[in-house]
């Protein structure tokens, strides 16, 4: 594709980082029922199990809409679809933080749903045009470095605030936030073009590329494997006997580990993707495992932060994946991404359910090694376009 040419290093750099911001808020709404799904359930008088579909259908409607979004909003100007898809979070959080029952909170959560696939199909594309040629990986990490920050800020203090004061007040906050955040956006991001009729190569293209089956099926499997365990990651931390006031505390602690992983994977997702992809997604098996057989508070956080620091990677791994085997559409491949991630989130987040009221929670994160085990496979397997040995070619533009 064509990067605009006008930007200067400045620019890019405060676009980069007012990216990250909207990332960081993206993402902390998007997880923050995770940490405080057991007071949710009583407010609105629903089991847990139930009360995490409001983490299903916010992925549903990720995964089945970013993809669409990215190819049939790719020809509109990126700036003012952001300052939109910033402003729907904004009521969709307002609403969840107002909702009287649980249907309603649903129905907020749905459209931020919907919100969420527009703001990923096109975020990391954005970022990828404010850099230059070869530098895919460090764009994609400003992006996903917000919701590291998320992880280690956003979601523990949001949990940390819904257990002070109540869940409502923090989905409350985080309306705001959103609010002031589109109107920095709307001034201190680069505009941008869409992508001019004939360069973006569209979705059925970018799922037919050699390797896009492999991305997306890995991201899938992986996915659900995580997140049917950190779906009910309170559920799981009270149970191995951590305090309820710790655990914001110990999702910090996730969080920490997460940014470590994250910075790894932006300084090797350019480098030697594959052995890096196999690295982590044996790790991350491995501390599912550890987190299966933990016997204790203490234990427990430490399994955590282990599939903090192994999944943390994962995210850029697999973005500059599908950037790698669709260069010339990189909002398409973006938006391919995003959904197949939010199908395994929604998938895993049913998927643990499941287990959790059949077998209960020391099963979750068993169960998700598993589907782990089976990603791993997936990468020895697939493509190896996806995730060669080492980076053969730099974008070109």
């Amino acid at each position: 594709m064509t990067r605009s040419t006008t930007v200067t290093r400045g620019r890019s750099l405060t676009g980069l980082l007012t990216l990250t911001g909207a990332a960081f808020l993206s993402v902390t709404y998007e997880m923050l029922p995770t940490g405080l799904l057991p007071a949710i359930s009583d407010s609105l008088d629903v089991p847990v199990s139930r009360a995490g579909l409001l983490v299903t259908a916010y992925a549903l409607m990720v995964a089945l809409l970013a993809a669409p979004l990215g190819a049939w909003t790719a020809r509109f100007a990126r700036r003012p679809l952001l300052v939109a898809a910033l402003c729907g979070y904004a009521v969709s959080a307002a609403i969840s933080a107002l909702a009287g029952d649980f249907a309603v909170a649903l129905a907020a959560r749905i459209a931020g749903g919907v919100m969420h696939g527009l703001f990923w199909a096109i975020a990391v594309g954005y970022a990828v045009r404010l850099v230059p040629p070869g530098s895919t990986g460090r764009a994609a990490t400003f992006v996903f470095g917000g919701g590291t920050i998320a992880f280690v800020a956003g979601v523990p203090a949001g949990t940390s605030l819904g257990e002070l004061v109540g869940w409502r007040p923090a989905f409350g906050l985080l309306a705001g936030l959103f609010a002031l955040l589109a109107v920095a956006v709307r001034w201190l991001l680069p505009a941008l073009p869409g992508t001019p009729a004939g360069v973006s190569a569209g979705l059925a293209r970018v799922v037919r590329a050699p390797g896009a089956t492999t991305v997306v099926a890995a991201t899938v499997v992986l996915c659900l494997g995580f997140y049917g365990f950190y779906t009910y990651v309170a559920t799981f931390l009270r149970d191995a006997g951590v305090p309820e006031g710790a655990i914001g505390p110990s999702l910090l602690v996730y969080g920490v580990t997460n940014g470590a992983g994250i910075f790894l994977g932006g300084v090797l997702a350019d480098r030697r993707p594959r052995a890096s992809m196999l690295i982590a997604t044996g790790g991350l098996i491995a501390a599912l495992a550890l987190a299966a057989v933990a016997s204790g508070a203490v234990p427990a956080v430490l399994a955590l932060a282990a599939c903090g620091l192994a999944f943390g990677t994962m995210p850029v791994f697999l973005q500059a994946a599908a950037l790698r085997v669709a260069p010339e559409a990189p909002d398409a491949a973006s938006g391919l991404t995003t959904s197949a991630f939010n199908m395994g989130i929604g998938g895993g987040a049913l998927f643990g359910a499941t287990v959790l009221d059949h077998a209960g929670v020391s099963a979750v994160p068993a169960a998700g090694a598993a589907l782990a085990a089976c990603g791993l496979a997936v990468v020895l397997l697939g493509s190896r376009a996806a995730f060669p040995a080492a980076q053969t070619s730099s974008r070109t533009g």
